[in-house]
């Protein structure tokens, strides 16, 4: 009796396509697969994939569906004249968060010049929704905006707050247009390190016309300052003035970065933009691979991940999105982490200032919440 309850529980197991390990010696890399009517390919094996490392085939350890729990921030731009599509936001979030599991969390952070913590992370949706009308109530949409700033203080707190076993997500609203210079390639470094997808909701910015009065170019609109000579205005790029608290602006390249994380860049005026992000962002992969033998804490790694040529027939033009690097966390072998060496960033809280330790651990719903820059 006792060997054929053995035998029953090898084969159970044997069966069971998704075995999670929470080995620190792994590396996970999540994959989403698209066809080329951009519609997400679901039901693939591990047996699809092929995985290099640093160009060297690497097997798969671990292979992971859509059913890992998800660590969503929404990452909300607030910044002069956001307000219409934040409202449009909270509107879908209506209809899109239910969808959510109940293994599943969602945290909000908002950001103009400074980043603020408005809820930490807390399971389901309906916390979430509230906060969404709490925020319209009580920012004042009028600031200027720095768009790197609050994307390295976001991948910060996933990297702090995140479960080490949930597959990580940034939804990022905005309209991509900054004050401060934007460094790509530093929140791209952030992200990574954070284990962290970034997909991006973006509006179309608002351009200013020659005589100073704000015109649309299309779809939803925040304030671009752009155009020469306008009443008011300071002249050059990065200075202060009316019209949002914004001199001059550039992009942030918001969609690029995404893409580079293995994220979604949307436009935000569809209906759908939302429903479709949350989908593709559960519709992935994970890929677990051992940390190679001789790799140190530090050391930056390649990635490149194809499919095999049998799935490449099924699915011709198919494309994948997946981060290209991890920075190792550990030293292979040691089997505990490193001590974490993190950037020191200043933090201050809008009123009074009561602290400047750098880990974002909770805020109050009802208030404005915690700076984080």
């Amino acid at each position: 009796m006792k060997r054929m309850l053995l035998l029953a529980s090898a084969g159970l197991l044997a069966q069971d396509e998704v075995v999670f390990r929470s080995d620190t010696t792994l590396v996970r890399v999540d994959v989403q697969v698209l066809d080329r009517d951009n519609r997400a390919v679901e039901g693939l094996e591990a047996e699809a994939f092929t995985l290099r490392e640093q160009g060297q085939v690497r097997a798969i350890k671990n292979f992971v569906r859509e059913d890992v729990p998800i660590d969503l921030l929404f990452l909300i731009d607030v910044s002069g004249s956001m307000r219409p599509h934040v409202e449009r936001m909270a509107e879908a979030a209506e209809r899109s968060l239910p969808s959510l599991r109940k293994e599943d969390r969602v945290a909000v952070m908002v950001f103009d010049r400074m980043s603020r913590l408005r809820m930490p992370f807390r399971a389901g949706h309906n916390e979430a929704q509230r906060e969404f009308q709490n925020l319209l109530r009580s920012e004042s949409f009028n600031g200027g905006t720095d768009i790197t700033r609050a994307l390295l203080d976001g991948a910060q707190f996933m990297k702090k707050q995140a479960r080490k076993e949930a597959r990580r997500a940034i939804v990022l609203l905005t309209d991509d247009q900054t004050e401060f210079a934007a460094d790509e390639a530093r929140v791209v470094r952030a992200l990574q390190g954070a284990e962290t997808v970034m997909s991006v909701l973006l509006v179309p910015p608002m351009a200013i016309s020659r005589g100073g009065i704000p015109r649309r170019s299309g779809g939803w609109g925040g304030v671009v300052i752009h155009g020469p000579n306008i009443p008011g205005m300071p002249r050059g790029g990065g200075q202060r003035g009316p019209m949002g608290g914004g001199g001059r602006t550039s992009a942030a390249g918001s969609a690029e970065i995404a893409e580079e994380s293995g994220g979604d860049a949307m436009q935000a005026d569809s209906a759908a933009a939302l429903d479709t992000t949350l989908n593709r962002l559960r519709q992935r992969y994970g890929l677990h691979f051992n940390l190679p033998a001789g790799v140190t804490a530090g050391d930056r790694r390649t990635i490149e991940i194809a499919l095999e040529e049998r799935v490449r027939t099924r699915y011709p033009g198919a494309t994948l999105r997946y981060r290209r690097y991890y920075v190792a966390a550990i030293t292979a072998g040691s089997g505990a982490p490193e001590e974490e060496v993190l950037e020191t960033v200043p933090m201050r809280k809008a009123e009074p200032v009561i602290t400047k330790r750098r880990t974002v651990d909770g805020s109050s719903s009802k208030g404005p919440g915690i700076l984080v820059h």
